[in-house]
C-alpha cells in the first residue's frame, strides 16, 4: 500500500462523508490508497457515517484528542506514505498525487500545505496569503537563522509523512490540540529531515472555528501555540499541552 489516509474525527457526522468522498475520487489508483477514519470518542453517527460513505476502516480511540486519534489511525495503517486530513477538510482531486510529487521533487520526509477557508473579506485574504506564502512557506529558514533551532510548519489537517518518519520520532506526540501540528514539525525536521512547506497544496476547510472565535483570536492562539513549542523543551509539551486542554 503506498498511502494511508488518516481522519480523526468527533462528533462529524455530517462532515466526514464529504471528506470521505472526495477521497474516493482521487485521481490516484483506488488500490494505491486506503482510507481510515478514527472516531475520536464520538457521541454522534460519525462511525456508522464513515463506513457508509466508503471508509475502508473506521477505528476507535476513546482519549480524547488530535493527535491521539492520528497515532492509533497510524497503528492501523499501512501505507509507505501516511497522510492526515481532518474530517471538515474536502481535498481536490489529485492531492495525493500532488503530495508524491512534492516528496520526488524536495526529497523532504514531511509534505504540508495549507486550508483554503473561503474567506471573503480582502484584508483577511491577504493576511491568509502573507502568512502562507511568506512565514509558512519560509519557517524552515527564517526561525534557524533567528534563533538557531530547526523549524517545520505543518497544517494537521493537510500534511502527509514517511511511515519511517513517524516512526522514528517514536509515534506523533499526544497534544491534545493547540501546538500538536507543531510538536509534529519540530520532531521531524530535528530527528529526521526536512519539514516541506508547500503554499500550492490546498485543501478547503471549513471556518467554523474562526466564526465561533474571531478570526484573529484564532490566528494569534495558533501562533501562541506554535512559539511556545519551538521555545520549549519536548519534556515541557506536555505540561503546556495540560494548560492548553482548559482553554479549548
Amino acid at each position: 500500500m503506498k498511502f494511508s489516509i488518516i481522519i480523526p474525527a468527533h462528533n462529524e457526522e455530517t462532515s466526514v462523508p464529504e471528506a470521505v468522498r472526495a477521497l474516493l475520487r482521487q485521481t490516484a489508483p483506488r488500490e494505491t490508497y486506503e482510507i481510515i477514519v478514527v472516531d475520536n470518542n464520538s457521541t454522534d453517527c460519525t462511525a456508522d457515517a464513515a463506513k457508509q460513505a466508503g471508509a475502508d476502516k473506521v477505528v476507535f480511540e476513546k482519549e480524547p484528542g488530535t493527535n491521539i486519534a492520528r497515532q492509533t489511525g497510524f497503528l492501523a495503517s499501512t501505507g509507505e506514505i501516511v497522510a492526515f486530513l481532518d474530517a471538515d477538510c474536502i481535498p481536490p482531486i489529485n492531492w495525493l498525487e500532488h503530495i508524491e510529487r512534492d516528496f520526488k521533487k524536495t526529497g523532504a520526509m514531511l509534505v504540508s500545505g495549507t486550508y483554503d477557508y473561503g474567506f471573503k473579506n480582502p484584508f483577511v485574504r491577504w493576511f491568509t496569503v502573507l502568512y502562507t506564502n511568506v512565514l509558512s512557506a519560509h519557517a524552515d529558514k527564517i526561525f534557524p537563522f533567528l534563533f538557531g533551532k530547526k523549524a517545520g510548519v505543518i497544517v494537521e489537517g493537510n500534511f502527509a509523512a514517511y511511515r519511517t518518519a513517524i516512526l522514528k520520532i517514536g509515534g506523533l506526540p499526544p497534544l491534545k490540540f493547540w501546538g500538536d501540528g507543531a510538536a509534529v514539525a519540530m520532531l521531524v525536521s530535528r530527528r529526521v529531515g526536512r519539514v516541506y512547506f508547500d503554499p500550492t497544496l490546498i485543501v478547503k476547510s471549513s471556518p467554523r472555528r474562526f466564526k465561533d472565535e474571531g478570526t484573529f483570536s484564532v490566528v494569534a492562539r495558533y501562533v501562541w501555540a506554535y512559539l511556545r513549542v519551538y521555545f520549549k523543551n519536548e519534556e515541557e509539551w506536555m505540561r503546556l499541552n495540560r494548560e492548553s486542554e482548559k482553554i479549548v
